[in-house]
């Protein structure tokens, strides 16, 4: 071998060690450079605060079951409904606190009481309620025709007074309606949406607006049809239907309002915007 060719693979053999110690003095300085971190002029900068950008509204996915990864579960939708739309479709009847007959002349029609399970309201009071309406000397019993009587629960009584959530009501008026309250047969339906909240356009107190209720609905079991405010600022007749409007008048909640005298209206109806045509029942 020539000496010119010696000096030739000398050199690359230098060379070769060379590049070899170059490489491992940068990956030993890579690696102390990780270990001790960036400085803090070589960190990221926090945004100014009008700069902040809103975190993602994607969540991230959960951990993965044999290697398919696990959507993140929806948020359970609060689903609790207002108390006068969580009936069970069972009742309670009332028990009556006596026999008493009221009303001095005229037809005895008896008449028992029931609250829906599930709507937590108390079927004694709401029993009392429709027992102090019906006995005022200003309701149905005041024109000499009509007497009544609560007895329990079963015992074949003439009408049923229910106090019913919305979705019942449509079910014992054989209607879709569920808004309002009715009466369909021997079956007068008061809407538990309606007793809670009343209507906004009511002009006195809810107590007032449950007593028209429950004789307006009564009225129709006695027989008698819709009526409509006579004239601007009168009191309402009984029978028109004041949950939908009043139509000018003032709201009443007495059949009787002078113990005396009833108060009547011209025949007709207001027929609310959420009833169909063909809605035979009432509200």
């Amino acid at each position: 071998m020539t000496e010119g060719r010696l000096d030739r693979n000398r050199r690359l053999r230098r060379r070769r060690r060379f590049v070899f110690f170059a490489i491992l003095v940068l990956m030993a300085g890579a690696g102390l450079y990780f270990a001790l971190g960036p400085t803090d002029d070589e960190r990221p900068q926090a945004l100014d605060e009008d700069e902040q950008i809103p975190p993602s509204s994607v969540a991230a996915p959960l951990p993965s079951e044999d290697g398919v990864l696990l959507a993140e579960p929806e948020p359970e939708p609060d689903v609790t409904p207002p108390l006068y739309f969580s009936g069970s479709g069972t009742w309670t009847y009332a028990t009556p606190a006596d026999a008493e007959v009221f009303g001095t002349a005229g037809t005895l029609l008896t008449y028992d009481v029931a609250v829906e399970n599930g709507l937590e309201l108390d079927a004694a009071e709401f029993s009392e309620f429709v027992h102090a309406t019906l006995a005022d000397p200003r309701s149905w019993t005041a024109g000499g025709g009509w007497r009544f009587q609560q007895v329990p629960g079963g015992g074949g009584a003439d009408f049923t007074i229910y106090l019913a959530s919305p979705e019942q009501r449509a079910y014992l008026c054989g209607s879709q309606n569920t808004t309002v309250s009715c009466r369909n047969g021997d079956n007068v339906v008061i809407n538990s949406a309606r007793w809670i909240t009343g209507v906004d356009h009511w002009d006195d107190t809810l107590d007032a607006y449950r007593q028209y209720a429950v004789n307006h609905e009564v009225g129709h079991r006695l027989g008698l049809g819709h009526e409509v405010c006579p004239a601007e600022g009168e009191p309402s007749p009984v029978m028109a239907q004041q949950t939908f409007q009043l139509a000018g008048c003032t709201g009443n909640s007495w059949p009787f309002p002078d113990g005396e005298t009833y108060l009547s209206g011209p025949a007709g109806d207001y027929n609310g915007p959420d009833l169909p045509p063909d809605d035979f029942v009432d509200r």
